[in-house]
């Protein structure tokens, strides 16, 4: 081994001793586990069935995004659910001056996008709307066959994907399909999405999902995280959005959300749940919406 070789690592090491080890504190909507340089973030937002993105998602994920931007020890972040049968739903609508808090919600997704650490979506259930733009931010996606859904519903509410459904999903899937799924605000499988590109996986089991991630992720914590961070950054040079261009889909998002139609579209769809609960309307969303139009 070289003498400079040998200052290199020094260095490094110097360098690495001034980390600290992630301190997180309980969030209302998130539950998190750190091991071996190795977050897991399990979305649980206790006040809904769905899993609904609301205020307390937006804080706990900032709070987190801001201390991983600081942090050189963690290399693997990993979002899961533990909300049956929903990895998260979509925008909870009803959330308070929705408009002026929703930036934050984006910037926190664009945040995430450009972690220095790997992230990974495991997904059991539904990811819808912000769900879904969550999961599209990430590096890589995992899932299970079983009762799985993917989707942009907003166009059928009246509304875009406003936190970048529509930037992020051309990349993965190409311009076409994603005008075909997001203008048709259709659902998709995850065996389907495995097939083009949606997702980079899907399994018959969670336990093979989580045996596939476990060994993935065993690989990259042993790497260094700033040829990681270099590495994603090259990457989303090419594929990703930036700052601006999820900030004009936020524009595009307020826009619409004070179009009269939504107000009428959200009415009816109210009318809708007087028969059947909002949860198995949600449940199958991709075709429920057209109960908007009959």
């Amino acid at each position: 081994m070289s003498l400079s070789w040998l200052r290199i690592q020094t260095a490094t090491c110097a360098l690495l001793s001034f980390a600290t080890a992630l301190e997180l504190p309980e969030y209302v909507g998130l539950k998190t586990s750190l091991q071996n340089n190795i977050l897991e973030i399990t979305l649980h937002n206790p006040n809904s069935p769905i899993n609904v993105w609301n205020l307390d998602t937006q804080d706990g994920l900032a709070d987190i995004v801001a201390k991983l931007q600081q942090d050189n020890e963690t290399k693997v972040v990993i979002f899961k659910s533990d909300v049956p049968r929903y990895f998260m739903g979509h925008l909870d609508l009803t959330t308070p001056n929705l408009t002026e808090t929703w930036p934050t919600s984006v910037d926190v997704i664009y945040n995430i996008s450009t972690l220095p650490q790997v992230t990974i979506g495991a997904v059991e259930g539904r990811a819808r709307g912000a769900g879904n733009e969550l999961l599209s931010a990430l590096d890589m996606r995992f899932a299970t066959k079983t009762d799985v859904l993917f989707g942009q519903p907003e166009v059928a509410s009246g509304l875009i994907p406003g936190g970048g459904g529509s930037q992020f999903l051309p990349g993965l899937i190409g311009r076409g399909r994603a005008m075909e799924y997001i203008l048709s605000s259709k659902d998709i499988t995850a065996s389907e999405a495995e097939k083009i590109g949606w997702i980079n996986k899907a399994f018959e089991t969670s336990t093979e999902m989580y045996e596939y991630i476990d060994v993935l992720t065993e690989r990259l914590r042993l790497f260094p995280l700033l040829a990681l961070r270099d590495a994603k950054v090259s990457i989303n040079r090419r594929y990703a959005p930036s700052r601006e261009d999820l900030l004009a889909d936020v524009a595009a998002f307020a826009v619409r959300f004070r179009d009269p139609i939504v107000q009428t579209l959200q009415e009816k769809g109210q009318a809708l749940a007087q028969n059947v609960s909002d949860f198995e309307i949600e449940l199958n969303l991709g075709e429920n919406v057209l109960g908007l139009y009959a």
